[in-house]
């Protein structure tokens, strides 16, 4: 017989017992008295270092076994072989099999669950959410980065009259042309969730005519038709949470910066969607695709020059992290849409 303690399951008290199997069956006794039950009615359990086995009994109650290799040895002696898991948990490549098909799933679960997700999700937030987070975004980027526009009042509403006409009424997603000077930003313009598509003064100057800043804005408005800024939002949201877990304590900055790497795979796939809308808008009206393609080259030279002109400095590191994908490649897919 071996040692065991032995707990009924109505209490916590400790029984001191010993335990045996005799003809298929599990036969305890102590203090308490004997009781058998059939080997098939209760669960056993090896521990993977040897040090501990417990068995349970249907009705709760339980025994915790400290001599893990006599308890082996009687099951051995009946046919009986070790728990599976535990054996299991003592095979070192099952272990790594284990934790590759772990690593295996997050990575699934990143790449292809994470965006179906917010793909889902994002069309199904009220546009009073949206346009919530958009005066927020905005609010705080008039108080820094952004000032009042320079442009002409004018010269704004030929540009989104020009912008209008791309479509027929109601074709192009619900938006809202802002027009604003970033001159740390440099040429550029961008879309808010809420339907927001703010144009910077440094894009108009550096245009050579209003068609590549409608251009321009035909693919802001692509991201707006996928939602992508929300679906952007909804992903890095859970990827920041996730990383933030994982860091503990760790600056809020790093986990902030690791989540943003994480993140750039989804821009790239966005802003190639986006150029795709933009395509289909220009080609199925009189404009043409052309002035997308040359503004992209322009501004990559723009680009360029801010950052030679930065030296590493804090345009390099943004730069740095930029998930546009190349231009060369946005172009070329551009071009192929004319086919």
């Amino acid at each position: 017989m071996i040692a065991a303690d032995y707990f009924d399951g109505r209490s916590s008290r400790r029984h001191p017992a010993t335990l045996g199997l005799r003809d298929g069956t599990v036969v305890v006794e102590g203090d308490f008295g004997r009781r058998s039950t059939a080997l098939g009615a209760v669960e056993i359990c090896t521990g993977a270092d040897q040090t501990l086995s417990t068995i349970r009994f249907a009705d709760g109650a339980m025994c915790e076994i400290r001599d893990s290799a006599a308890w082996a040895a009687e099951l051995a002696g009946a046919g009986i072989g070790a728990d599976a898991v535990a054996h299991a948990e003592r095979r070192w490549h099952w272990a790594l099999a284990a934790l590759a098909g772990a690593v295996l799933i997050i990575a699934a679960s990143y790449a292809y669950a994470l965006p179906w997700i917010a793909g889902l999700l994002a069309p199904a937030i009220p546009q009073a959410v949206t346009q919530s987070i958009s005066d927020t975004v905005l609010k705080g980027l008039d108080g820094g980065l952004l000032a009042p526009s320079k442009t002409s009042p004018q010269r704004q509403q030929e540009i989104a009259a020009k912008v209008a006409a791309l479509a027929g009424p109601g074709q192009l997603p619900p938006h809202r042309l802002l027009f604003r000077a970033g001159p740390t930003l440099g040429p550029n313009a961008f879309a808010l969730p809420g339907g927001d598509v703010v144009v910077l003064d440094e894009l108009l100057a550096l245009a050579t005519r209003d068609e590549e800043v409608v251009a321009v804005v035909a693919h802001e408005l692509g991201h707006l038709r996928h939602h992508h800024g929300m679906r952007q939002l909804l992903q890095s949201a859970v990827v920041s949470f996730v990383v933030g877990v994982y860091l503990g304590d760790v600056s809020t900055v790093v986990a902030g910066l690791t989540a943003l790497l994480l993140e750039s795979r989804y821009s790239r796939e966005f802003e190639l969607e986006a150029d795709a809308y933009a395509g289909r808008l220009l080609l199925a009206t009189p404009a043409s695709i052309e002035p997308l393609i040359d503004t992209l080259l322009r501004l990559e030279q723009a680009h360029a020059k801010r950052r030679a002109a930065d030296r590493g400095g804090l345009f390099g590191a943004t730069d740095l992290l930029s998930s546009h994908p190349d231009t060369a490649g946005r172009v070329n897919a551009l071009r192929a849409m004319k086919r």
